[in-house]
């Protein structure tokens, strides 16, 4: 898809994540034993053929920066196009709703103002699943709109946080909410198509109140522009909160939600961190998990997903955890429903526990 371009917002974030956000962005959270967030938006654009992606920079970039590099993973560093990491505004959002506020977009114009690209695919970097874009852009080209709001239909949906898009029968767009109507609805992906020179036009016109988020605006144009959507029919996970983010990763422990985010013909890149492969040492017992690279398993693990070089001491459990990278859990320790952050340190006899819909959260380089 040459005549399409990419740009993928990291600059906002959440109340409702522990203290997981506190020092990267939502977009850098390890997702799976090996992935960041914005691993997922990124491969499908590239996937999708796309070669020009823009990634609005979060306040807090360090690790934004040492996780994309110059985009060599996902074949980005290129002498023409490629990834262009691009500055955020000074704070971002400090709401919940909002992750595509314009003055990101307005400080970035140069950017966009010498693409060669006709459309421009714009998404968040908080949501988890693997789409080939041909067809929405496909449809969205055939259909003359000029932005096309990707959505996925759900139950439950008064469950879901997010926007919800209230559509008529042809699938044009009426109306945006923040709560579902009924139990079933549409759930917008955080993801649209939009015609880069109705972008553009957008940007100018609401200049003045650069504040706002590029929902609003579309909002605010429903009848003015020809908005439509498109409906994906696969998995999709909402990374929006503590809770959210541990519901994601136990899915990933469902074989068949496993299978297709991580198609071996549209494989989700990632950093390159060369490792021995996992080593599970006498009396270790491991049962439904995901353990990464590097690894040294000497306890008990279920349910749980461990990163790179996370080490498990003898007689340890682990249970419905998160544990990420280098984390140390000692000889006799017991973890449940816990969400250890990179180089937590848990010593030998010590319990930890929090529930399903409240996780124990332990921050980076604590030792308990």
């Amino acid at each position: 898809m040459n005549n399409v371009m990419g740009l993928i917002t990291t600059n906002y974030s959440s109340e409702q994540f522990s203290k997981l956000a506190d020092i990267r962005p939502i977009a850098t959270l390890p997702i799976g034993g090996r992935y960041r967030l914005v691993d997922f938006p990124l491969s499908n654009l590239v996937h999708s053929g796309i070669r020009t992606v823009g990634v609005t920079s979060a306040y807090r970039y360090r690790s934004l920066i040492d996780h994309l590099g110059a985009g060599k993973e996902w074949s980005l560093s290129r002498k023409d196009d490629g990834l262009y990491i691009l500055p955020g505004s000074a704070y971002g959002m400090k709401r919940f709703q909002g992750k595509f506020l314009l003055r990101d977009l307005i400080n970035n114009r140069p950017f966009l103002d010498r693409a060669n690209e006709d459309y421009v695919i714009v998404s968040a970097s908080n949501k988890i699943y693997n789409i080939d874009f041909h067809q929405a852009v496909e449809q969205h080209i055939e259909s003359g709109s000029e932005i096309t709001m990707l959505y996925k239909e759900i139950a439950n949906a008064n469950l879901k946080q997010g926007h919800f898009l209230d559509l008529d029968r042809d699938g044009a767009l009426l109306g945006i909410s923040d709560t579902a109507t009924s139990g079933i609805a549409a759930w917008f992906m955080d993801c649209y198509i939009i015609n880069r020179e109705t972008l553009l036009n957008l940007m100018e016109w609401y200049s003045n109140i650069d504040y706002i988020d590029m929902m609003e605006i579309i909002a605010d144009n429903i009848g003015r522009l020809k908005i439509n959507s498109y409906n994906f029919n696969g998995y999709v996970g909402a990374v929006d909160s503590t809770y959210d983010y541990m519901q994601c990763s136990m899915d990933m422990l469902d074989p068949a939600i496993r299978n297709e985010l991580f198609n071996s013909k549209k494989m989700i890149f990632t950093k390159v961190q060369d490792a021995p492969p996992a080593k599970y040492l006498e009396g270790a017992q491991v049962t439904n998990s995901i353990v990464a690279s590097g690894a040294i398993v000497e306890g008990n693990v279920e349910n749980s997903i461990l990163s790179r070089n996370v080490k498990i001491g003898k007689d340890a459990v682990v249970k419905n955890c998160v544990i990420l990278q280098r984390c140390v859990i000692e000889p006799g320790a017991v973890l449940e429903n816990v969400i250890c952050d990179k180089f937590a340190y848990v010593s030998e006899g010590v319990r930890l526990s929090g529930t399903k819909y409240s996780p124990l959260v332990i921050e980076k380089n604590q030792k308990l």
